[in-house]
């Protein structure tokens, strides 16, 4: 059933305070339209919400990549581009993320807006039949994709899943998160492990392809400025005929406090030690406190003047990099550095000695205004990019959150030092993990 009425579920008059717009426009398939004026551009995106699992993970990352490779009527690269280049230059990409224990994949496209077209085309609509066509008219024979592009596709993600190891402060990190998530799903990498791309054949990501097409909820974006009722009436005629039957997504687990801490040490022939130091936050992204939490990781380690930058880092000299990272939708803390192999110890103590420093509320008026302003302006910048707008509310609307980033700028005005105090006492340690280099030299990776 077609909803009609424009239900605003992100409110707001000004610029700054977007409303975004909320439609059903087929079972399961809803279209959110956040208006604005600011960009020359307009942003169109599919996105096909799965639970994240090893068993259809690295069948869903190749999906998109398959069907960026031809369609029925453009069968190959070249003829996308070709069409591509005929809409001013209007570009479409792969999407395939991970959101908290959710996958999210899909096509995303670019598009000029139509104000600006020599005959004043409706290039929305254009990009929208042909974004459908990809989508929902794959190259195959019915069983299977088509087998030398589904190859192809396999080995670029093998091939990138492989050339993770060389970037070590990433692989650090994701051992780090592997080994704290074993045995949830959030431990799962939403591209699959080569092994599991390397099983997939043609007819399973076929399969897993009209599977998501009837199972999975899917969630289409807009971000720019349209007429948003001709483009509801498009995507129901482009997307409304298909056969659905909607899965109830699961939520994602939330563990607040580490049980026993975990030490893994990993030996590799590189120069410099990565230290990766995972917690559990003890909140996450739906609880009231969490602005709060958002302070702390400021203070802590999110920033340049943040503790472990300007001590451990600078005045101790004990790392070449050294911050952390939280993860909001699954309640996690990250800490990555990079050190000398022998430093790891007095890193390691460096690095706890800061986090206990703000539990006992040791940071200046100086340190919490600049931790606030660094925050306030990342939230208002969100605006420069109609991609990172169209993310952080599919984020925010995937966790059940009703607000925009003014609302956050807001709660975070209102947090106080003693909640601070309190977010960094609720963090619990859960795993350490060492990627110790075995080679001697000048302190670079090999």
């Amino acid at each position: 059933m077609v909803d009609n009425n424009p239900t605003p579920v992100f409110g707001g008059e000004s610029e700054q305070d977007m409303a975004l717009v909320k439609r059903m426009i087929a079972d399961g398939i809803c279209l959110n339209y956040l208006e604005t004026d600011k960009f020359k551009t307009g942003y169109l995106s599919v996105n096909l919400i799965a639970p994240l699992s090893a068993q259809t993970a690295a069948k869903n990352a190749l999906i998109p990549n398959i069907l960026m490779r031809g369609s029925v009527k453009y069968p190959n690269m070249a003829e996308i581009n070709k069409k591509l280049d005929y809409l001013y230059a209007s570009s479409i990409g792969a999407r395939n993320e991970k959101r908290g224990e959710l996958q999210i994949f899909g096509l995303c496209a670019s598009m000029i807006d139509s104000a600006y077209t020599i005959n004043g085309e409706d290039l929305i609509s254009d990009v929208a039949d042909m974004l459908a066509e990809l989508i929902l008219c794959p190259l195959c024979d019915g069983e299977a994709f088509e087998r030398a592009y589904t190859e192809s596709e396999k080995k670029n993600l093998i091939d990138a899943v492989n050339a993770r190891i060389n970037d070590k402060a990433f692989y650090a990190k994701m051992r780090c998160i592997q080994e704290m998530c074993k045995n949830e799903r959030f431990g799962v990498s939403e591209t699959g492990s080569a092994e599991e791309i390397a099983a997939c054949t043609a007819e399973s990501v076929y399969a897993q392809y009209r599977y998501a097409l009837e199972k999975y909820p899917i969630e289409i974006f807009f971000v720019g400025k349209c007429d948003v009722d001709a483009l509801e009436k498009k995507l129901a005629e482009l997307f409304g005929g298909i056969s659905r039957a909607p899965i109830a997504l699961p939520e994602t687990e939330i563990i607040r406090t580490a049980s026993e801490a975990k030490y893994i040490t990993e030996d590799m022939p590189v120069n410099q030690g990565k230290l990766n130091i995972g917690f559990r936050l003890g909140s996450y992204i739906q609880d009231e406190d969490y602005p709060a939490v958002m302070m702390f990781n400021e203070i802590f380690g999110g920033g340049v003047t943040s503790k472990l930058f300007m001590n451990v880092r600078e005045k101790m000299s004990l790392c070449y990099y050294c911050h952390s990272v939280p993860e909001a939708m699954k309640g996690l803390l990250t800490v990555s550095s990079g050190i000398e192999v022998d430093k790891r110890e007095i890193a390691e103590k460096a690095i706890f000695e800061q986090l206990d420093a703000v539990r006992r509320g040791d940071f200046t008026q100086e340190e919490y205004d600049s931790a606030k302003l660094g925050l306030i302006n990342a939230y208002r910048e969100l605006g420069d990019s109609a991609r990172g707008l169209e993310l952080w509310y599919l984020g925010r609307m995937l966790n059940g959150i009703v607000n925009n980033p003014e609302d956050v700028v807001a709660s975070l005005e209102r947090v106080t030092k003693d909640e601070i105090i309190a977010a960094a006492k609720r963090v619990s340690l859960d795993t350490v993990y060492f990627l110790n280099g075995t080679l001697k030299g000048d302190g670079k990776d090999a």
